[in-house]
């Protein structure tokens, strides 16, 4: 994980590579160059600042790359070997018609009427593979009760899904159920899509943070239809 901040860039604990590739928001950079080292005097007022790089050890030091322009105090991933290939991201809205929405309420074993529920699609562009995200709620509490993300062939065919159930006794220390009156609470906190060389199906950039932590995760299924995640995390409760 790395740190943008408003007056520096893009941060990263990365003294040797010359640029990163990111994993950023919607309408952030995805690339920045090396400008400059970071003094721990700074770290330690950016921290205060603006709660980033909650985690940096006495011993540690930050480096700062050139994003091209300011941006907000925000998180995202990075790599540090240029990605050879062809590449694609941002997220569009792809449409939910009554064919495609009956073949999910089979494939999860949701009924079509009676319930309370939100439902959408996404892609990096349209006419490629994409996401359908379900999330359906107690109808008596508005509580989550279950929570699915399809992956879909262009032309709409189910291609694989994980489903999951929202126990109470499985969730974090602190947390809680999502609400049907909170649109943007869930599992599946779209910030960004990719398209990249070696991965047969889009790859998501998440929110994933916790009441006490920021995270982020970039997840997609495998070619033979498993979710799989990769996901950092930063305590941020003591930060600043």
């Amino acid at each position: 994980m790395g740190w943008f901040a408003p007056t520096h860039g893009f941060l990263a604990e990365e003294g040797a590579a010359k640029e990163v590739n990111l994993f950023a928001p919607v309408g952030l950079p995805s690339i920045g160059r090396k400008k400059e080292r970071v003094a721990r005097s700074e770290i330690m007022l950016l921290r205060k600042m603006y709660r980033i790089a909650c985690e940096i050890e006495e011993t540690d030091h930050l480096t700062a790359f050139d994003v091209g322009g300011e941006t907000g105090a925000e998180r995202a991933l990075y790599t540090t070997r240029k990605i050879l290939g062809e590449t694609h991201a941002g997220i569009v809205t792809i449409p939910l018609d009554g064919t495609l929405m009956a073949r999910v309420n089979r494939l999860l074993k949701w009924p079509s009427e009676g319930t309370l529920r939100r439902d959408e699609a996404i892609g990096v562009r349209t006419q490629s593979f994409y996401y359908s995200l379900h999330k359906l709620y107690n109808t008596k509490t508005g509580l989550l009760s279950q929570e699915a993300i399809v992956l879909h062939r262009k032309d709409g065919e189910i291609l694989a899904h994980s489903l999951t159930a929202f126990d109470p006794a499985r969730l974090c220390d602190g947390c809680a159920i999502p609400s049907y009156v909170d649109a943007s609470s869930g599992t599946y906190l779209p910030l960004n899509m990719f398209e990249l060389p070696g991965f047969v199906y889009p790859v998501l950039l998440l929110e994933t943070g916790t009441t006490e932590g920021r995270a982020l995760s970039l997840l997609t299924f495998t070619p033979d239809g498993k979710l799989t995640e990769f996901r950092v995390y930063e305590y941020v409760v003591h930060c600043g």
